[in-house]
């Protein structure tokens, strides 16, 4: 399954409900200002890379922030196309908001 949350960890609730509910096979995207949970040394990037399941953050999104340089090494930043191809692989879907 791939979750999609596209709201700030430090916004809203829908990264930490989202990691509450997520199985070992899963897949999360980061869009839009979610992607702030990418960022290294960040209570949030420590908490998603221990799930245990792949982290995607959006290159765009992560460039309209000037953040591209400051993603933990650890996780998988995807352009448009990888989007595309992370949604074709996963039948089933959840998007977090």
């Amino acid at each position: 399954m791939l979750h999609t949350i596209a709201t700030s960890p430090f916004q809203t609730q829908a990264l930490q409900r989202c990691l509450r509910y997520i199985s070992p096979d899963d897949e999360i995207l980061l869009i839009q200002d979610a992607v702030f949970a990418g960022i290294e040394k960040n209570t949030w990037c420590g908490a998603i890379k221990m799930s245990g399941v792949k982290i995607y953050l959006l290159e765009a999104d992560l460039a309209a922030r000037g953040l591209l340089s400051k993603v933990d090494s650890e996780l998988n930043v995807v352009d448009l196309k990888g989007f595309i191809l992370l949604t074709e692989q996963h039948e089933t879907q959840v998007k977090w908001a």
